[in-house]
Order: structure tokens, then sequence, then C-alpha cells
């Protein structure tokens, strides 16, 4: 599905020849890490066209932007926005969110998950072209799925994918903890529904962050648990019958949010928010593998230096593409960094692989 990468699209995403390495603590001596665009706010997820146009949600903003030249040109704007949290003390909103993710179908369609309408209403929309919000082809919503009076129906829909066919997109819900959802698309139909749920396969980790095609019959969801926690989950889903065929715990890790797989190879790579309502706290990110027949990952920590990591993805050059809050969240200090050298340095030992 993905065309060859062309001389002109890799300077789009190359970063400026002097840029400035950042100091984010990585611990391999060949890996670098330099700012690619700053002035965002809440991003939340970035993720390459077919032509290696990086594509970042700018949520708090309302708006999906395309990075050239290291400038963030709107792309998708007037998305509706919502605080996610209200300060039960002092009545304060916080983390305003919009589009949480976006992903292309193809070299012309665009798919967003509209999250700032709220529970219940939210859809994955398709755009063809730059415009509004409003202007996107949507699919339906999904209402409440529990006897749960807490449960509006699915919301905050996140963590974007696309089956190597570009059939299916995969979504991650985060509607109600009563039970808790991957959903997906099918793209024909423009249909969303429930694909498979954690709380029916007797799981009880919750919050779904991303979701990660895997192999032809199954997928990779990454959960992050409860904020603060060391409880991050990654299931592997079959897409065709919703069971679970393994899963693992990462030690270490305590908000995972966002993952990639590391190009040619069978790991991936982690990036740690390191959950709070009240600050930006230091983020990771690790090299994780799956040792045959084991549940607990192997974590390997490259950075602990991270400023609120909450999406990734490898871009056509082969670097590592991370939107984080930086050092304040609800304000212009979003940034997307990459970090260099990844692949080479996640090749160095063998991995075990999920099947």
């Amino acid at each position: 599905m993905r065309k060859l990468i062309t001389c002109l699209s890799l300077l789009v995403v190359a970063a400026p020849a002097m840029a400035e390495d950042l100091d984010i603590g990585l611990k391999g001596k060949k890996l670098s890490a330099r700012l690619v665009v700053g002035g965002l706010s809440n991003p939340s997820s970035v993720s390459f066209s077919p032509a290696g146009v990086l594509t970042v949600c700018d949520s708090a903003n309302g708006q999906v932007v395309l990075v050239k030249d290291g400038k963030a040109e709107p792309y998708i704007t007037d998305f509706a926005t919502e605080y996610w949290k209200v300060d039960a003390e002092k009545g304060t909103k916080k983390f305003k969110l919009g589009p949480l993710s976006s992903v292309w179908v193809d070299a012309k369609t665009l798919a967003v998950t509209n999250a700032g309408v709220g529970d219940g209403a939210e859809t994955v929309m398709f755009y063809t072209g730059p415009g509004k919000a409003a202007d996107g082809e949507s699919t339906n919503a999904v209402g409440p799925t529990s006897d749960d009076a807490k449960d509006k129906g699915e919301g905050n829909l996140t963590g974007l994918s696309v089956s190597e066919d570009g059939s299916t997109i995969f979504v991650a819900g985060q509607g109600s903890d009563a039970k808790t959802w991957v959903l997906s698309v099918d793209v024909a139909s423009k249909k969303l529904a429930g694909l498979a749920s954690a709380d029916a396969a007797g799981i009880e980790i919750n919050s779904p962050m991303a979701t990660m095609p895997w192999n032809k019959t199954s997928i990779l969801a990454l959960y992050s648990g409860a904020g603060g926690k060391d409880d991050g989950l990654i299931v592997q889903w079959n897409v065709k019958t919703g069971k679970v065929m393994k899963k693992w715990t990462l030690p270490g890790l305590t908000d995972p949010m966002g993952f990639a797989r590391v190009p040619d190879a069978r790991s991936i790579v982690v990036v740690d928010n390191n959950w709070s309502l009240t600050e930006v706290k230091a983020g990771r990110l690790a090299r994780v593998s799956f040792p045959k027949d084991a549940t607990e990952a192997k974590v390997n920590v490259l950075s602990e230096g991270l400023r609120g990591p909450v999406s990734c993805a490898f871009g056509p050059d082969g670097d590592l593409y991370i939107a984080q809050l930086g050092t304040e969240f609800d304000s212009d200090k979003g940034q997307v960094i990459a970090v260099s050298g990844i692949k080479k340095y996640a090749g160095k030992k063998k991995a075990g692989a999920a099947k």
C-alpha cells in the first residue's frame, strides 16, 4: 500500500542541516535527538503520508497540521475541543483535547478522530484534501456497550492504524472503563464497531492508547492502565475472532501511550508518558521485545528525559518522530522531536518475536 518515498518527500521530513541536538538523556552512544517543530498545544498523534509528509494532531488547537521545512501548516481546522478533566477542588479545567489521532488510508485520504465532541458522539472522519472539520465524511458513533450508568458510549478515540491492505482502520476507544474496547472501521462502508473487549476477555487493565497491525491476522494494542501505576500491557488480538492471542506486561513503564514497530525488525519502541494531571513529568523511550513463551516483555529504556511523550512513528528517513507535551500542557510548549539511530541500535541484539 505504501509507495516508494521520493527524494522530495525526504526533504519534507529531514531536519535542517544545522539542527541542534536535544539532550533527552539518551543511553545509546549512537543515538541523538533533535527538535522538528514546536509551538504546538497538547500534540497527540504523529503519522506520515505515503509521500512522507509528517502529519500531527495539534489537539488543543483543534487542528491537524502538516510539517514542512520545520513549520506546521494547518491542513484540517476547526475541530471541536473539550477539557478532559476538571480539578474537583479548584474547578479548574485541564487538558484540552480535540482531534487525538490521524492516519493516512491512502495517498489522498486522511482519517481523523474528532475526539472533542464527547463520549457517544465521537466518530472517525475522512478527508481527501485540506479544509475544515465539518467538511469530512463521517463514520457512525458507538453508543453505550454496558449497563453502567456512566457509560455514555465510546469516546476519546485515538491510536489509529491501518491494515496492510487499507481496508480496515483500528481504533483505541476510551469511552467507559466498564467495558474497554478496541474498535475497527470498515473503510468502504465507513462503519465503526467494536472489535475486541478487554473486559470480555477477563483483562482488568484498561485505557487502550494505540494500535498496530502485527501480521495478517492480528494487531497489537497498547494499554496504559491506571495513571502512575506500573500496569501497562500489550495485547495481541486476533482481528478475525476478537480473541486474545498473547499478552505481555511492560515492567518499569508507568503510563505507556504510544508505540511503533522498528523498521525491518520484530521489536517495537514504546513512549511512556509518566502521566500527571498537575504537571508534565519526565517520560521514557524504550525498546521492547517479546521473548518466546514469556508473559513479560523485555524492556530496554533508551531515555528518561522526554517531556510528556504521547505518540511516535518512524519516518521514511528511519528516525523515530515523537509527539510530546513539552514542559507544560494546555500551552504552546508542545513539540515533535526526532530520535536518530534507533533502527541500527535495536538491530544489535536479537529479539524474540510475537508471531
